[in-house]
């Protein structure tokens, strides 16, 4: 299994939580999932948690099998990647953006600019973006810098929440078919929330809804 969610929580505080749960979740090798539920239900704060982005949460976290703390966290959330609906944008040029993934320590690969040049082309991203300041480029341009950023890092799973939400329905295509090709180009899988048409197009394996933060119902349609 590459990624599994047991018990997964967040406490009331206020007599309030954004996932009282408990969830279960699992994804394995070729999953192609969509999240869907209501405003509010708690399908963002799901995807965080599972990429242990929220402190808040509570159980526990299996990547291929072995529970993941301490100081395999890092190295977890390169195989794991969570990509926001609305990225950061920080004022750097987005080449420097790029470049700031491979500067820890827990970067197991050299900056490869020709990957960069081939996913700008699948992106429909002009090369002259990279000079480009982040904090200066549209909504669009930033869901799709954000995709590139992560594929970089050649990950294992991508949670994606709303993360074409942004563009028209040509680039859209462009980006399912990125994504068409990564997931089919080794052990991986996604997990995509989404209000309208899905991300993964005809291969969606699983269809989960999500109800107030307690509950994944599997859709059969």
């Amino acid at each position: 299994m590459l990624l599994r969610a047991r018990d997964l929580r967040i406490p009331e505080k206020a007599g309030e939580s954004p996932l009282p749960g408990p969830i279960n979740f699992a994804v394995d090798a070729g999953d192609r999932v969509t999240l869907t539920g209501t405003s509010g239900s708690g399908k963002s704060t799901l995807l965080r948690c599972l990429a242990m982005l929220d402190a808040r949460a509570l159980g526990s976290i299996h990547y291929r099998n072995t529970s993941v703390s301490g100081d395999a966290v890092p190295a977890f959330r390169r195989s794991v990647v969570y990509l926001a609906q609305s990225p950061v944008r920080f004022p750097m040029s987005v080449d420097a953006s790029l470049r700031h993934a491979f500067s820890f320590a827990t970067s197991r690969d050299a900056f490869d600019s020709a990957q960069v040049s081939k996913l700008l082309d699948q992106l429909k991203l002009s090369k002259a973006i990279l000079n480009r300041q982040l904090n200066q480029i549209s909504g669009g341009e930033a869901q799709r810098v954000a995709l590139l950023r992560a594929l970089l890092l050649k990950p294992t799973v991508l949670l994606l929440d709303e993360s074409t939400s942004a563009l028209d329905a040509e680039t859209k295509a462009c980006v399912v078919e990125t994504l068409a090709q990564w997931l089919a180009n080794g052990d991986r899988a996604g997990v995509a929330v989404t209000h309208g048409a899905d991300v993964w197009g005809d291969e969606v394996t699983r269809r989960l809804h999500i109800i107030a933060g307690k509950t994944l119902e599997e859709k059969t349609s």
